[in-house]
């Protein structure tokens, strides 16, 4: 029996994308145009499949764009499946929700659109914090397969005499709504900070607005936890959002606001069959799991985000401890009392021990994490942990896994003190790492940018004493060792500079510039500027590389942005370029032939950098086995790069829009790649590591080869046709034309000449 296909669904949709030569509608299509139809033959199964992998916005533009799909079900279901989003009502201001477009209209634009054909679809819905009880009425009334509700934009407090309805009214009016809710987003109930923020979110020019009118939703009755947890009668996930505070200098009342009052609204008020928790930020994670508070008997799976909290932390070099106190007493602001639940006094815990334990390792350092992973594992083996996004392309310094930093000397004293301990080295740390990669896909990129000088580390931040460089190169190279020891591939990433530096000026664009640095001892001592020798640091580690990552950003050389009227670089921009395919010549001169075990190269860069490293002959060693393969894009299709992200994951090009503007330079794409998993013969290396690293490359030793041979990843260059408009001058006739004709036809001339050698040939 033949598979039916989604041209036989029963959906109404019985057309495929059109091809661009034939605009005719599907009726009049013969049979045998459908039949030649890959999409029309795709079945309704594998067409479905598909769908589960597209998000709402996808589905808008499969509706928008291909012709039949406004009317597929499979289309429908997948745009209304969770047609209102957190992002489209997070941080939405109050003049915002009444006057633009993005507001109250387009929530009620949602509203009209709903009937008997597509109401069921809907399952998920965010909810503003400026929508009203009868909003939830309505919710309730038409739409009965809605089992997922996210409150999280709705805060406690309000700063106008609108919408001040109560949590406890809310649950009195809709008891069937919250009857049915299976997965319930809040923001952290337990966080006074995250709800009095909202006041940033009002107009101050709105009239109705006044600095001292603010009522809480909690003033009759409590919480959400309190009001809306025990209703919700068939709840198994519970997700708890917004950007926790953080934790400081805490007294006794103010962590039983913050850790009791969040433990004891899940345990007191959440149903039995909750058995999933989402926790959006680590710090309400600490605070629900890393004490004895409660036993969680009922908790399966707790998802947590640990991207996030990773990405927040990527521009730091180096991540130092922030001490924490808990001091005793219950005094509080005046304006906490309308978020007091009056419990403090009733709790029987040692909110001094409890508080200690939450702060305790709870500084910002990617080992403390490990550690607390590890910890936590521990104490709840039946609960299984795992993050909320995918820590596959998670971008960390390579410091955020060693100890560099050592205490300054005071007063002339000596240093006695030994140096930490690797965090890497610790056993525990080794187990929470081999947990990160076999359960959360963790592949890290260390971005290596603050690496990449000669003179490093007299680079990094002058107000920490770091360690000896060779201390330092050493302790990087065993944590790498360590990682590939656990199978977790070391990719590395040159240009990742979206957080450390700017996008303008030579910083944020190049890499080989001049570097200054002493020269001489004792009183002939003095600074000079030397060109780089491109010594990188990555003669320990290049042997154990898997991956490498090299990209420019898009407004490169950088020197002007993009508010150059010119389209061509200037002479000085073009010196600097030449400076860069010099470095490059030395990068690849040092390092090609001792990067044995790379499988991926990854380039987004200049073309004319690109065909330069054509001509450095180590870099062609490298790529000379046959076993070599290279995927190319068109840098005419920069504007669609989604398919090959996870082969680019933190291009700088993914936030431009090239529709609009080109960059001034073009810019190829190529991923070498090879599934060889074997080393590459690259011939023995003929200095020691050392040597390798602090030798002199001469211009000698980078002169370019003339006539090398042909290579299958870099073609010769064509020879440019010369254009025939260029250099025309247009001949004028002084003896038949009167001197101002002649001026007006010279000043066209001069017109044509300036556009003709602004043509790209």
């Amino acid at each position: 029996m033949a598979v039916p296909s989604y041209f036989d669904s029963d959906s109404d949709s019985r057309e495929s994308t059109p091809d661009s030569d034939t605009m005719m509608d599907s009726d009049a299509m013969s049979e045998a145009q459908k039949l030649r139809s890959p999409f029309l033959r795709l079945p309704v199964d594998i067409f479905k499949c598909v769908a589960d992998y597209l998000d709402r916005d996808a589905a808008w533009s499969l509706k928008r764009s291909c012709r039949g799909l406004s009317r597929s079900k499979t289309v429908d279901q997948l745009l209304y499946k969770h047609p209102v989003q957190l992002n489209d009502v997070r941080d939405l201001r109050l003049g915002d929700w009444k006057y633009k477009s993005m507001g109250e209209d387009k929530w009620n634009n949602f509203r009209s659109s709903i009937n008997d054909s597509n109401r069921t679809y809907v399952q998920k819905l965010a909810m503003s914090h400026w929508c009203s009880i009868d909003d939830f009425k309505w919710i309730e009334e038409h739409l009965p397969s809605l089992t997922c509700l996210d409150v999280s934009a709705i805060k406690d407090f309000v700063w106008t005499p609108e919408q001040t309805w109560t949590w406890k009214e809310l649950a009195e009016a809709c008891p069937k709504l919250f009857g049915r809710i299976e997965e319930l987003e809040v923001s952290n109930w337990a966080d006074y900070t995250a709800h009095s923020r909202i006041e940033y979110s009002y107009s101050y020019n709105d009239y109705r607005f006044k600095t001292k009118f603010r009522i809480s939703r909690r003033r009759d009755g409590g919480s959400v936890a309190k009001m809306i947890f025990p209703i919700c009668t068939q709840l198994k996930t519970l997700a708890i959002r917004e950007r926790y505070s953080g934790f400081h200098t805490w007294n006794e009342w103010e962590v039983h606001q913050r850790v009791c009052c969040l433990v004891d609204g899940i345990r007191s008020y959440c149903p039995s069959t909750l058995t999933k928790l989402r926790v959006h930020d680590y710090a309400p994670y600490r605070s629900l799991f890393s004490t004895d508070a409660s036993a969680w008997p009922n908790l399966a799976e707790i998802e947590i985000g640990l991207y996030s909290w990773m990405e927040e932390r990527r521009d730091r070099d180096v991540i130092g401890p922030i001490p924490y106190r808990i001091t005793p007493g219950h005094h509080h602001r005046e304006e906490e009392e309308a978020f007091d639940d009056k419990t403090y006094d009733a709790c029987e815990r040692d909110h001094m021990k409890l508080g200690n334990h939450v702060v305790q390792g709870s500084s910002a350092s990617f080992e403390d994490l490990l550690y607390n992973l590890r910890t936590i594992g521990d104490r709840f083996p039946k609960v299984k942990v795992k993050p909320i996004d995918t820590l596959r392309d998670i971008v960390l310094h390579p410091f955020h896994l060693v100890n560099v930093t050592q205490r300054r000397n005071i007063h002339g004293q000596q240093q006695t003190q030994v140096p930490a301990a690797d965090p890497v080295s610790s056993p525990a740390i080794q187990v929470a790492l081999k947990w990160l990669a076999t359960q959360c896909d963790w592949k890290p990129i260390l971005a290596w940018d603050s690496m990449m000088c000669d003179v490093f580390p007299a680079n990094l931040e002058p107000n920490r004493q770091f360690l000896p460089k060779g201390d330092v190169l050493s302790r990087i190279q065993s944590m790498i060792k360590t990682l590939r020891s656990l199978n977790i591939p070391i990719r590395l990433s040159i240009g990742d500079r979206t957080n450390t530096c700017p996008n303008s000026g030579l910083d944020g664009s190049l890499y080989f510039g001049d570097y200054k640095c002493f020269v001489g001892e004792n009183d002939d001592k003095h600074e000079e500027l030397l060109p780089t020798q491109a010594r990188f640091n990555l003669s320990g580690i290049a042997h154990l590389v898997d991956e490498l990552t090299i990209q420019y950003p898009v407004d490169v050389p950088g020197v002007a942005g993009f508010a150059r009227s010119s389209k061509r670089p200037t002479s000085k921009e073009t010196e600097l370029l030449n400076k860069e395919k010099k470095g490059w010549q030395r990068f690849w001169a040092r390092y090609a032939l001792q990067f044995k075990n790379l499988k991926k190269l990854t380039a987004i860069i200049p073309n004319d950098i690109f065909s330069d490293w054509g001509t450095s002959p180590n870099l062609r060693h490298l790529f000379a086995s046959n076993k070599w393969d290279v995927l190319e894009v068109d840098d005419r299709c920069f504007s669609d790069l989604a398919f090959i992200s996870h082969m680019m994951p933190f291009s700088s090009f993914r936030n431009y829009n090239f529709a609009r503007k080109r960059p001034r330079l073009r810019f190829v794409q190529r991923v070498f790649f090879r599934k060889d998993e074997s080393g590459l013969d690259l011939g023995p290396p003929p200095l020691s590591e050392d040597e390798r690293e602090e030798m002199d490359i001469s211009d000698e030793m980078i002169a370019k080869v003339q006539d090398l041979p042909a290579h299958r990843f870099w073609s010769p260059k064509r020879p440019k046709a010369a254009s025939p408009s260029k250099g025309r001058k247009r001949k004028t006739d002084d003896d038949d034309e009167d001197k101002a004709e002649h001026a007006l036809k010279k000043a066209r001339a001069e017109l044509a000449a300036a556009l003709g050698d602004d043509i790209d040939v």
